[in-house]
């Protein structure tokens, strides 16, 4: 049995993996080279003729070690979950596309800044899609990493808010795994967290809320119809292709 296997995937995530790879180099030169960060991130500069920081600012981070090791893991986790139900261009476009565009978005809500999470909350806005539909595609973590992010952006909000908000996500994930034990269906609900926390995070000119929504309803666009079974039922569900 193949490592994809074991973790419950159809097929093992390449593009994931090639992205994460990338993005943690640049993030080793950034500790390692002083003024990488400040060359690379997202300033105002980014609008008058430094016009490379829209992109490399997806690739270096500012939230020290921790923010790091946490934008890295999540994009490894969502990153992987979300290319069970997208082809790697659609993968590619709600990453690199959600957050070039959601820089935009930090120039005017926060102009200062560099890290992948908006782009990580892209694919989050794919698989909260796919949740939704009950996709058989997803592995049977999906929803408690999905739930857990959002409680990691909730965490953004202000000093001190990222403890609790990941305390009660943790809380979440364990209801959900009982409620899914028990035959209760949790992924609607789950899959609702994405826009609500979206919403939330706009109304406080977070950028992780524009992400969030904008990843949402992105994923919704190129659709088309194909069988799907869960649970015993053939029913109708929707490629994310």
């Amino acid at each position: 049995m193949t490592i994809a296997e074991r973790a419950g995937l159809r097929r093992f995530p390449v593009v994931t993996a090639v992205v994460f790879v990338a993005t943690a180099a640049v993030n080793l030169l950034q500790f390692a080279v002083h003024g990488v960060l400040a060359h690379l991130e997202r300033t105002p500069a980014g609008l008058h003729g430094d016009w490379w920081r829209s992109v490399t600012s997806l690739f270096v981070q500012d939230g020290g070690v921790a923010g790091t090791v946490s934008n890295l893991l999540f994009l490894l986790l969502i990153g992987t979950v979300a290319e069970q139900v997208l082809s790697p261009s659609r993968w590619l476009s709600q990453y690199f596309g959600v957050g070039v565009v959601c820089e935009f978005v930090g120039y005017a809500w926060q102009p200062t800044g560099g890290g992948n999470s908006i782009a990580v909350c892209g694919l989050a806005g794919a698989a909260g899609l796919a949740l939704w539909r009950d996709d058989a595609r997803l592995p049977d973590w999906a929803a408690p990493v999905l739930l857990l992010w959002c409680g990691a952006m909730v965490g953004t909000l202000w000093s001190g808010a990222a403890v609790p908000a990941m305390v009660a996500s943790v809380a979440a994930s364990a209801l959900i795994r009982v409620g899914k034990e028990r035959g209760i269906a949790v992924h609607r609900p789950t899959a609702l967290a994405v826009p609500i926390v979206g919403i939330v995070l706009a109304g406080a000119q977070n950028i992780h809320g524009a992400a969030l929504l904008l990843g949402s309803a992105l994923a919704v666009l190129p659709t088309a119809a194909a069988p799907s079974k869960r649970g015993g039922r053939v029913r109708l569900a929707w490629r994310l292709r």
